[in-house]
């Protein structure tokens, strides 16, 4: 009786050498894959220092990029964390621009940060011209105009609420025209006019003040508080909003256009009389 060869196998049938059962070449790759894996994913022990250009940064984030690893640099800007071999960790800092490393085969790493030019050549306007904002001392707050732009008020009184520090703006009424926003800044200081001096391009208490502005035409916006305001004088008790509008830059022509439209309806119409109704109402006021 001829005997069947069997239908699983790698190779012609038992009778040949190089015939190797499925069932131990499905054992021999579960044992490859997980050897893999364990190397893959083995978490090491990863080491480096961080630095800028003049010393070693304290405070640095470090984390493991697309994972929940994190840690901070001490005060000689080294870290200690644990990430897998193929991981990208992620080095940032306040006024650096953040970079990422791959780790690789290596447990060591020095990484220097550069710092970011757009925050340290920010400028804030003081009464007696600018500053770098890295520089200031004394107590003053800025915003972008571009920031302002952003909020859907036509009044840029409106825009300046919840975006500077110690600024407070209370809008008390919907009406157009009169939509404006009463602005204190830490609060009231005097008696009578409570409020700020604005200077505009440098002209003070220039006529409309500033809710008469184009958002869209403004550079930046700075708020001098306390002693910062004093070089203003008595006017300035209760801080200085100084606000720079936008000049002609080289260069391309850069045309903006913004569109809003809104509807106003009342919620309850009522009914109203008509003249007889008036009139009887009338007598009937007079008479009683």
């Amino acid at each position: 009786m001829k005997k069947s060869l069997p239908t699983q196998g790698w190779g012609k049938g038992p009778q040949h050498s190089y015939y190797f059962p499925l069932k131990k070449l499905k054992f021999l790759f579960l044992i490859v894959l997980s050897f893999l894996s364990v190397n893959l994913f083995a978490q090491q022990r990863i080491t480096g220092r961080v630095t800028s250009a003049d010393s070693a940064l304290q405070g640095v984030t470090v984390i493991v990029k697309g994972g929940t690893a994190a840690t901070q640099t001490d005060a000689n800007g080294n870290f200690t964390i644990n990430a897998p071999s193929n991981a990208t960790l992620v080095i940032s800092n306040v006024g650096f621009t953040s970079q990422e490393v791959k780790i690789g085969s290596r447990s060591s790493l020095n990484v220097q940060l550069i710092g970011a030019a757009n925050q340290l050549t920010d400028v804030v306007v003081v009464g007696y011209g600018v500053q770098k904002k890295v520089t200031v001392t004394g107590s003053v707050t800025a915003v972008r105009g571009a920031e302002l732009d952003k909020s859907p008020g036509l009044n840029l009184s409106n825009s300046l609420a919840g975006r500077l520090p110690g600024v407070t703006a209370m809008q008390r009424g919907g009406e157009p025209g009169f939509d404006g926003s009463t602005i204190r800044i830490r609060g009231t200081n005097t008696l009578g006019n409570s409020g700020p001096l604005v200077v505009i391009d440098g002209v003070p208490d220039r006529a409309g003040g500033l809710e008469r502005l184009n958002p869209a035409d403004i550079e930046n916006v700075s708020v001098l508080k306390d002693a910062s305001a004093a070089i203003y004088g008595a006017r300035a008790a209760n801080g200085v909003i100084l606000i720079t509008t936008k000049m002609g830059k080289t260069g391309k022509p850069v045309v903006s256009y913004d569109f809003n439209h809104g509807w106003q309806q009342p919620t309850i119409v009522p009914k109203m009389g008509n003249s007889a109704q008036y009139a009887e109402l009338l007598n009937e006021q007079v008479m009683f």
